[in-house]
């Protein structure tokens, strides 16, 4: 693992992320293990950054757009002729939204990720990668039906299209979201969190799509029942193994490239790749007409929610560690307890740690506190660049 230099900041000075450092006592020990401050970037490299960025926002802007009008053009008529069930389905949609957003940006361990950049995950989801999907559906379907049959199209359509397109769709939104907040995406575990929340916006559009779609299978005599009824299935059963899951793998992806500078080595863009292919393989298998029954899709979201648990853990560690080497590199510069130090990468640590000082001293301890993971996070995000 190649360390960065550390360039210590002059004393009495600051800049973004970084405590300024105490001079050094001569019976302080040299840490033997030095964690690599940040360097500022120069003007010209800030500059280099901020011309994708604002043109990958434009992007996502303009077709997160035309997918909200594709949608509504295409959703008009069915929610008029049907409007207490469209408001039901609406209403289940905006609670699932706001239940998935606040959990899935708190698993992302030490701090929730940038809220900018997560409310457009969510919004590229819901309305860019849902709109286009539905055109690339109809047209892969019909792809199928022409090269194997309407009958074994009827039977393995989705799980030969689902995969191709939407998992595509999705992952453009992610890569498009890394570029628009490089400060956002820096690794492994801002690409699981950014992802997830993309899922999260798609998984909603399309709940919606299939309740109206039930709605109108049965006829529009049903009432609210296949409003509730898709609800249940979509939410209760299949939800813990659903987008939000296969996207976070993929985004997983995403953060590793991000790391390098989108330019990786041999085996961390092989890495990459097979992340990206699980993820199409989770949803192939969600999709495939195997393993019938409430206990055969019970078995494969298990298996999709165990997968994605098992990266998000590997994910999760690594960051964890170099965050805590970090914070303890920080302790060393500052003077102060490196267990009071490392116990500030978690939520739970900096609340403790800021409960046994006066309450007229805390919002000055939590000021001290947030730019000390800022820095510590810095530091670490130097770290995935010379991992895998």
């Amino acid at each position: 693992m190649n360390h960065a230099p550390d360039d210590r900041p002059a004393p009495g000075t600051t800049d973004r992320g970084t405590v300024p450092s105490p001079r050094r006592s001569p019976h302080t020990p040299p840490s033997p293990r030095r964690v690599p401050a940040p360097r500022p970037g120069d003007g010209r490299s800030a500059r280099g950054r901020r011309l994708p960025a604002l043109a990958s926002l434009v992007l996502i802007t303009v077709l997160c757009l035309a997918g909200l009008l594709y949608l509504v053009l295409q959703l008009a008529l069915p929610v008029r002729a049907f409007l207490p069930e469209a408001l039901l389905a609406a209403a289940l949609g905006i609670v699932t939204l706001a239940f998935g957003f606040w959990v899935l940006r708190r698993i992302r361990p030490v701090r929730e990720p940038d809220a900018d950049a997560s409310v457009v995950a969510v919004a590229w989801g819901l309305f860019a990668a849902t709109g286009a999907g539905v055109v690339a559906n109809g047209g892969l379907g019909a792809v199928w039906a022409k090269g194997l049959g309407l009958d074994l199209a009827g039977v393995w359509g989705a799980a030969l299209t689902a995969p191709l397109n939407e998992e595509v769709l999705k992952l453009a939104g992610i890569v498009l979201v890394a570029v628009a907040f490089p400060t956002s995406v820096r690794g492994p575990v801002d690409g699981f969190a950014i992802g997830s929340l993309v899922g999260l916006g798609f998984e909603v559009t399309e709940n919606f799509i299939y309740s109206m779609n039930a709605v109108l299978m049965a006829g529009g005599t049903g009432g609210l029942a296949p409003v509730v009824q898709t609800a249940v299935i979509r939410v209760g059963l299949t939800g813990p193994g659903s987008h939000w899951a296969m996207s976070a793998v993929a985004g997983t992806a995403v953060g590793l490239l991000a790391a390098v500078g989108w330019r990786p080595r041999t085996r961390r863009a092989v890495c990459a790749a097979l992340l990206v292919a699980l993820a199409m393989a989770l949803h192939w298998l969600l999709d495939a007409p195997l393993f019938g029954g409430v206990l055969g899709v019970l078995a494969k979201v298990a298996v999709i929610f165990a997968t994605t648990t098992a990266v998000y853990l590997t994910v999760r560690r690594a960051y964890r560690r170099r965050v805590r080497g970090a914070l303890g590199a920080e302790a060393e510069e500052l003077g102060m307890r490196r267990s009071a130090a490392v116990a500030l990468a978690t939520r739970h640590g900096r609340r403790r740690e800021l409960q046994r000082v006066a309450q007229p001293e805390q919002p000055a301890v939590r000021d001290r506190q947030d730019r000390m993971v800022q820095a510590a996070e810095d530091r670490a995000a130097l770290y995935v660049g010379h991992a895998v």
